[in-house]
């Protein structure tokens, strides 16, 4: 008999007998006569005659389900978090720790058990996405047991242990796997420590088995970049011992494999612990890698803290002077604790990880999305952006149907459309298989009545109110009632276009970002019209094409936009005062924003600006009476032709010859233009420069958000890391508003420029802003308590 222990007890156990079943992993404990859960202390143990079973018991609804290490010919399969369902992804927090600590301790110690194979629980995909980041704080400080305290047992086991990774092994996850003696994997599992995207290093050990069981080179390539790799390159680079064939299961594969390791000399499995490895190669050429990777990483105080802190950690894994293998792991775990504790990178970074999930959330109390979501969709507009927004479908499986009622449009677009898959076949991102199955799904016509059969449809004209009208009042008519209807637009409307449909409420905006097929970011725009349901079905689509999409509200300009405006105006009223085009964005970009406002004016299009102005009718004079006003940028274009790159001159001049004709080069004709705009002019310093720019566009984000055009600061934050080059480290504009500036001082700035430009409305203080800091509160503190507030 087998002796299995009872660790919860439940009056309801329900009566099926599975124990002449030898492949059931999860099964129902049969009914006991004469006991309650008042009659029996617990732990209680039971007796099985099958050789092949061991049970934990863990409590379900209205009954016991054993979660079992399946002793199949002698090897234990542990599940991580197996009877926790609402660790969806395996995370190793303290309960899966424990858990998972007390089955290998057991399974170590069992003589019937001779090799031990460790797999995601049955209720997720993953093997495990890694640490549970909610324990990070700042003092480094986990429950017991730890993490490492997980890993040096699972590495002291003196039996063969096998990582059977499914779906994702990342950060921690992997870390667990690094420390088993062997590793196999699906064919499509990915791998990764990511730890650098938080701002912290691996804290686990990864920075120093992972060049004991690889090499220096992988270590500081997967290490530095935090990216995921699949399997076949995890197995070419020694991650991984093998992949699973095709046609045989993961936990077929790994226990086949565990028995074939327990015929292993003890010498050959010792071999296996990569703690008492030594990293193979000359350290003189590893430090020459180490310093050649550092020396194209963003230097410490520009976001590189915690990818320096991993080059140094990698280099103490190999360095004779750092001493044991325990040395390593504490030299590795002091740069952790460093980055956790003090760098503000890193808060910034941790901030966009759960900012990011709350942006992308369904607002609450949306209705579940339709299921199946439509597959067929139609894209109006065959030019850049709708040629883009169609590559995006594709690449997802859709069907799509590309319109556009000129012909020559039409091709240019489809070639597009081959010309964006190919790139994926280049850049590995796609087999060519995949690249043409998802060209093969592609439709073209030159009428409307083309998308009879669309679930789904997004209108990508140009801006022009009265034409998108137009085509979605035909649309109207030809399409089912259900399908719903979206608008790709950057200011109008959304409201008015929405009206002309029988149905408003299935019609929303989708402010994609150019170019569509690069760009992660969509601005989701819900009118006053739109019903919850179609909010859940396009914030799923929108989430299927891989998009980061924000809900937002109907404005001008929306979020991003609206926020931009102040930020470009008032950078062209500081060059009119005497600043240099070159000196504005120089101070933009050494605050780590990717471009500053005069390079992305020339990218985006001059003439753009100037359009959406004219269309204002603030052009030649017709701005309103105590407008303050900037022609400079409407000169640029009327008298100059200075449109921007696509036509070789903007703010700046564009070499064909130089960068491929998109790098900024200064411009002797914009010098003379603007010296005989100014006069004599003044000079500033970056920090003027900084603050003249981004606090009027702060403070527009804390009017957006009186107006709940959004609801939370994070939607703000994510918006412009996606959409506008925002450097992640510093966590957003509302972020580096609040934590960094502080709220006191943004407010001072913008009150005292008020005073100075009272025609700007971009430096009327939000009243939000005012009160915020009157009261000594964050902004997320505040929308915190809007939220509590809305659930009671």
């Amino acid at each position: 008999f087998y002796k299995v222990q009872l660790k919860t007890l439940n009056t309801h156990i329900p009566t099926t007998n599975p124990y002449n079943n030898p492949t059931l992993t999860n099964y129902t404990i049969p009914k006991f006569s004469n006991f309650t859960e008042d009659s029996l202390s617990l732990p209680y143990f039971f007796y099985s005659r099958n050789p092949h079973h061991r049970a934990v018991i863990q409590p379900q609804t209205n009954m016991l389900r054993a979660s079992m290490a399946l002793r199949s010919s002698a090897v234990a399969t542990l599940r991580i978090a197996q009877g926790i369902p609402k660790n969806r992804v395996n995370s190793l927090g303290f309960e899966t720790r424990q858990n998972l600590l007390n089955e290998i301790s057991a399974a170590s110690k069992d003589p019937a058990v001779k090799a031990i194979v460790i797999t995601g629980s049955d209720h997720s995909s993953a093997f495990s996405a890694g640490a549970d980041i909610t324990e990070f704080n700042a003092t480094g400080e986990f429950k017991s047991p730890s993490l490492h305290d997980l890993i040096e047992t699972l590495e002291s086991v003196e039996k063969p242990t096998v990582a059977a990774i499914k779906g994702v092994a990342l950060g921690g996850g992997l870390e667990l796997a690094l420390a088993c003696k062997y590793r196999v994997a699906e064919p499509g599992a990915k791998l990764g420590l990511p730890e650098v995207h938080l701002g912290i290093i691996p804290g686990a050990g990864g920075t120093q088995r992972l060049p004991r069981l690889s090499s220096v080179n992988f270590a500081l390539d997967a290490i530095t970049s935090g990216r995921h790799f699949r399997a076949p390159e995890a197995l070419k680079n020694n991650v991984i011992d093998g992949i699973t064939p095709e046609g045989e299961t993961l936990e077929s594969y790994a226990s086949s494999f565990a028995l074939e390791c327990t015929k292993n000399s003890v010498e050959a499995l010792q071999a296996r612990n990569l703690s008492l490895v030594k990293v193979a190669g000359d350290a003189s050429a590893h430090d020459k890698a180490c310093e050649a990777v550092k020396s194209k990483l963003p230097q410490p105080h520009m976001g590189g803290e915690a990818v320096h802190g991993a080059v140094d950690a990698i280099k103490a894994s190999y360095d004779p002077s750092t001493g044991s293998f325990s040395d390593c792991i504490d030299t590795e775990m002091n740069i952790f604790l460093d980055l956790l504790a003090n760098s503000a990178q890193g808060r910034a970074r941790r901030h966009v990880f759960f900012g990011e999930r709350v942006a992308t959330a369904p607002p609450p109390g949306a209705p579940k999305a339709s299921s199946p979501l439509p597959n067929k969709v139609g894209v109006i507009g065959a030019g850049t952006m709708g040629s883009g927004i169609a590559t995006c479908f594709l690449r997802a499986g859709y069907e799509v149907t590309l319109v556009d009622v000129n012909p020559e449009g039409l091709a240019r677009g489809e070639k597009i459309i081959q010309g964006n898959l190919a790139q994926d076949v280049k850049r590995g991102r796609a087999s060519q298989e995949k690249a043409d199955q998802n060209l093969s799904m592609l439709k073209t016509n030159t009428a409307l009545t083309g998308l009879a059969d669309a679930g789904f449809v997004v209108e990508a004209v140009f801006e022009n109110m009265d034409l998108k009208k137009k085509i979605f009042k035909e649309l109207d008519g030809i399409v089912s009632p259900s399908t719903i209807l979206c608008t790709n637009t950057s200011t109008l409307d959304i409201d008015e276009i929405g009206a002309v449909v029988k149905d408003p409420s299935r019609t929303m905006g989708m402010h994609f970002f150019s170019p569509a097929n690069v760009m992660k970011l969509v601005e989701n725009v819900q009118s006053k019209h739109t019903s919850a349901q179609t909010i859940s079905d396009v914030t799923a689509h929108t989430k299927k094409i891989g998009k980061v999409g924000v809900l937002v509200g109907n404005c001008d300009g929306f979020v991003g936009n609206r926020m931009v405006a102040p930020y470009t105006g008032e950078a062209c009223f500081c060059v009119e005062e005497g600043a240099g085009v070159g000196d504005v964005d120089s101070a933009i970009v050494d605050l780590g924003m990717a471009i500053g406002p005069f390079t992305m004016g020339d990218i985006a299009g001059n003439d753009i600006g100037y359009l959406i102005r004219k269309e204002k009718g603030w052009v030649e004079g017709g701005f309103p009476e105590g407008m303050r006003y900037c022609d400079i940028a409407d000169k640029l274009v009327t008298d100059l032709g200075r449109i921007g790159q696509k036509a070789g001159k903007g703010w700046y001049d564009y070499d064909p010859s130089v960068g491929k004709g998109r790098l900024p080069m200064p411009s002797e004709e914009v010098d003379r233009f603007l010296a005989d705009c100014r006069g004599e002019g003044v000079s500033f310093e970056d920090k003027d420069l900084v603050e003249r720019s981004l606090f009027p566009l702060v403070n527009e984000g804390f009017k957006i958000l009186e107006e709940d055009i959004c609801s939370r600061p994070e939607h703000i934050d994510i918006i412009y890391i996606y959409g506008y080059g925002w450097p992640v480290w510093r966590g957003g504009p509302m972020y580096w508003a609040d934590k960094e500036v502080g709220l006191e001082h943004v407010l001072k700035m913008t009150e005292l420029y008020h005073s100075k430009y009272g025609g700007s409305d971009w430096w009327q203080p939000s009243q939000l802003l005012v009160d915020l800091v009157k009261e000594g509160k964050s902004v997320y503190d505040w929308a915190n308590e809007k939220t509590r507030k809305s659930k009671m």
